[in-house]
C-alpha cells in the first residue's frame, strides 16, 4: 500500500502549491505543460498532489462554520494530518470551486460522418481527426496521452525530451517522441499503423510483443498479433487526408466501415461470412458509390438498395449449373 507523503515536505509543499494555483488562476497550455512534467517526474510527486487535491475537494464540503472560527483545525483524510488554518469566505469558495475544476472530464475531440478536425495539442503536436472519429486525452494534464476510441486520426508529434507521446488504440499501444504517422482502429478492432516519418513502437496492451517501425513501415495489430508490412511510398500513409483509401486483404467490414465514415448513403453487410471477404483496392473517397457499384464484379456479393436510401451488401446465390437436355 502506497504511504502517504508528509504535506510538510519539499514535494509535499510543492504539490500543495500545484492544487491551489489550480483553482486560484487561469492555466495556460504552458502551466498545464510545467505541472504535467512535474507530474510525470517521479510517482510521489503524483502521489503527493493526489493526497493534496484530495484536502482541498474534502475543505469544500465543510460548511461555512469552518470560516467563522479563527482556531487551527487538524485534519486527517486517510491517516494523513494535515495543519489547515480556518478558511475566510473567500478561501472556502475557492475550494468549492475546486470540485468543480478536478471533476472536469479530459478533453476529448470528436467528428462527424463526412467532417474532418484539426487539433492542436497544448504540447504542440497537431492531430488530424477523420470523419465519425473520436479522441480522448488521458486527462488534463497528461496532453501526450492520448486514446483513438474508434475511427483514424494522423499525428505530427512535437518532440519533447524525455516524454514520450502515446496514442492507445483497441489493444495496440502506439509510443514516440516525434514524428508523423496515422492510426486507423476499424470496427472489428483491427489496428493498422503506417509511418511517414520517424520512429514509432507498437506493442500489444500488455506488451508481451512490440515492433519498432521506421518511415513507409506499417504493421497491423489484430487477434493474430502484430504483423508489418511495407508501403510502396512513406507519403501514402494517412492517404485519406489526400482524398484516397487503400486496402491490402482487408476484411470488406473494415471497408465498409470507412465508407461510412465518408459517404452519405449507409452501406451495410448481410451476413459475417460476408464481412470477411478480403478486399485488395485503391481508390479515390469521392469515388466511393462507383467502388461500392463494382464489388459484385469482383467479390461474391450483390447490392441491395433498401428503400430509403442506403445500400446492403449480401452474399450472391451461387449459380446452378445448366440442366441437361432431355432427348
Amino acid at each position: 500500500m502506497n504511504e502517504a507523503v508528509d504535506p510538510d515536505s519539499p514535494i509535499g509543499q510543492t504539490a500543495r502549491a500545484w492544487a491551489l494555483a489550480v483553482v486560484g488562476e487561469d492555466f495556460p497550455p504552458e502551466r498545464s505543460r510545467l505541472l504535467g512534467a512535474w507530474l510525470d517526474a517521479d510517482p510521489l510527486h503524483r502521489r503527493a498532489y493526489e493526497q493534496a487535491e484530495g484536502v482541498i475537494l474534502m475543505l469544500g464540503g465543510l460548511g461555512a462554520s469552518l470560516a467563522a472560527q479563527p482556531a487551527a483545525r487538524s485534519i486527517a483524510p486517510q491517516g494523513l494530518r494535515w495543519r489547515v488554518p480556518a478558511l475566510a469566505a473567500g478561501g472556502l469558495l475557492a475550494a468549492c470551486l475546486a470540485i468543480a475544476v478536478f471533476a472536469l472530464p479530459a478533453p476529448a475531440y470528436e467528428t462527424r460522418p463526412g467532417e474532418t478536425r484539426q487539433i492542436a495539442l497544448s504540447d504542440g503536436s497537431q492531430v488530424t481527426l477523420a470523419p465519425a472519429s473520436r479522441l480522448q486525452a488521458a486527462s488534463r494534464w497528461r496532453p501526450r496521452t492520448l486514446a483513438l476510441e474508434h475511427g483514424e486520426a494522423f499525428f505530427v508529434v512535437a518532440h519533447q525530451s524525455g516524454r514520450p507521446f502515446t496514442v492507445q488504440a483497441g489493444d495496440a499501444m502506439v509510443r514516440v517522441v516525434g514524428t508523423r504517422f496515422n492510426v486507423h482502429h476499424g470496427a472489428d478492432q483491427e489496428v493498422r499503423v503506417e509511418v511517414e516519418q520517424g520512429v514509432v513502437q507498437v506493442s500489444d496492451r500488455q506488451e508481451h510483443r512490440a515492433v519498432t517501425l521506421r518511415a513507409g513501415q506499417t504493421a497491423v495489430a489484430d487477434a493474430r498479433g502484430l504483423t508489418v508490412g511495407v508501403l510502396s511510398r512513406p507519403d501514402l500513409a494517412g492517404g485519406w487526408r489526400q482524398g484516397r483509401l487503400a486496402y491490402e486483404d482487408a476484411p470488406l467490414a473494415e471497408v465498409v466501415a470507412d465508407l461510412n465514415r465518408y459517404g452519405q448513403r449507409p452501406l451495410t453487410i448481410g451476413s459475417a461470412s460476408t464481412a470477411r471477404l478480403k478486399v485488395t483496392a485503391a481508390f479515390d473517397i469521392a469515388q466511393a458509390d462507383r467502388f461500392v457499384a463494382e464489388l459484385p464484379r469482383v467479390l461474391p456479393v450483390r447490392l441491395i438498395a433498401d428503400g430509403r436510401g442506403g445500400r446492403t451488401l449480401v452474399a450472391a446465390e451461387p449459380k446452378r449449373a445448366p440442366e441437361p437436355h432431355a432427348r
